[in-house]
């Protein structure tokens, strides 16, 4: 039984019916969910009387990449410059202040654009073209039939995540480690009791300053999707998705 703050880790291979597993022999990116499950309490017994034994079934989530993340190895340090923690700072002190939803606007845009790189401010900006483009097509037919919008990043924060982290008064940095030199990721929480409403924001250093590059929320998002992936609804400034019924 584990006490308070403590852990513990364990290495297995889990492979299908008759020894048929899993391959990656291919460069790209990866990322898997899985399903556990404790077993039944009986297999627990020394254990019953100190703790109670977890049932049912859990997810895990893992991310990987086999060569085509970066092109060389590049060393990571746990050290990462604290510039770029300042740099992470500020950009989450506006993010908390503005509590926007969606694509930021007006004063949180203008606060928020300096601090992103110059290839992911074009991102967002052909991400809210994109969102100014659905309700310029379908904006009369949902104001005339009162039917909630489809844009995929109405009601979360693009930068904390879904449910309650989407309009998070406080932050908190978890941890971070510096990957070369141009580069620092950076774990942040968003909720109270500092759980599930999680997420890795990327830092890179451009023209000399440290600034916001990618984000992937770790709450509800199995896919581990980063904002740098886009949305499948947007092409080239366009809503390609669904027509409002």
């Amino acid at each position: 039984m584990l006490g308070q703050y403590k852990q513990i880790s364990a290495n297995r291979i889990i492979s299908l019916k008759d020894g048929v597993g899993f391959v990656f022999d291919k460069p790209g990116q990866y990322s898997l969910t899985a399903e556990l499950s404790m077993g039944p309490p009986g297999k627990f017994a020394p254990f019953e009387v100190q703790a109670k034994t977890p049932m049912g079934s859990f997810h895990a989530k893992v991310a990987f990449c086999i060569e085509a993340c970066i092109l060389e190895p590049l060393q990571v340090r746990s050290n990462a410059p604290r510039s770029a923690l300042d740099a992470v700072r500020l950009f989450y002190s506006y993010i908390t202040r503005y509590q926007q939803l969606g694509i930021p606007h007006g004063r949180a845009k203008k606060a928020l654009w300096p601090l992103l790189s110059k290839r992911l401010a074009r991102e967002l900006d052909s991400l809210e073209a994109c969102d100014q483009d659905y309700y310029r097509r379908y904006g009369e037919i949902l104001r005339a039939n009162t039917i909630k919008p489809a844009t995929p990043w109405l009601e979360e924060g693009l930068f904390t995540g879904p449910s309650d982290a989407a309009t998070s008064r406080i932050f908190r940095i978890l941890g971070s480690r510096a990957v070369g030199e141009n580069r620092v990721d950076v774990l942040i929480a968003f909720k109270e009791d500092w759980g599930d409403s999680e997420g890795d924001v990327t830092a890179i250093l451009e023209n000399n300053h440290w600034v916001i590059d990618d984000y992937v929320a770790m709450h509800e998002n199995d896919d581990l999707q980063r904002l740098s992936a886009g949305y499948s609804e947007c092409k080239g400034g366009q809503w390609v998705g669904e027509t409002p019924h």
